[in-house]
């Protein structure tokens, strides 16, 4: 009696083999890869945190630094500035300065009235027919000589 073992069964053996080894090899290179990093990192503690106290002194230092020249800043322009957007651009505008309303300002500006101004003699009810008229205009589902049409029979 023998063992009758097919062709893709020993190949699938083999690649199992091989990703076993292959997986091994990955296993013992990012071992050594870690005791690299972490002996790097021991001999090189001082450094590390001579740079990073750095970091944190020099963010603070700018910080300080911009914060007591806005107050100059605020201090020379008093309330002008109240409500707008300063833009200051270096290298990509070569050197711009613009001040202009904030957006949320352009926003109300740009608000229509709480409540529509109404004709005298007219009825809430044609008022209602003309928006809605208008509305039908503007989303093109009548033409223009159909709008007039309608809105003198409604006026």
């Amino acid at each position: 009696m023998g063992l009758k073992i097919s062709e893709n069964t020993i190949y699938s053996n083999i690649l199992t083999v091989f990703l076993i080894l292959v997986t091994h090899v990955l296993l013992i290179g990012g071992i050594g890869v870690l005791v690299l990093f972490f002996y790097g990192i021991i001999n090189h503690m001082v450094w590390m945190i001579l740079g990073i106290l750095s970091l944190f002194i020099g963010g603070y230092w700018f910080y300080r630094h911009m914060k007591s020249d806005m107050k100059a800043l605020k201090d020379i322009t008093g309330d002008s500035l109240k409500g707008k957007t300063v833009e200051v651009s270096f290298l990509g505008g070569v050197a711009t300065f613009k001040i202009t309303d904030s957006p949320v300002n352009q926003r109300i500006k740009r608000l229509p009235p709480a409540q529509p101004r109404q004709l005298p003699g007219q009825k809430p009810d044609n008022i209602k027919a003309l928006a809605e008229l208008a509305q039908m205009y503007e989303k093109k589902l009548i033409t223009f000589d159909e709008y007039n049409r309608a809105k003198k029979k409604i006026l």
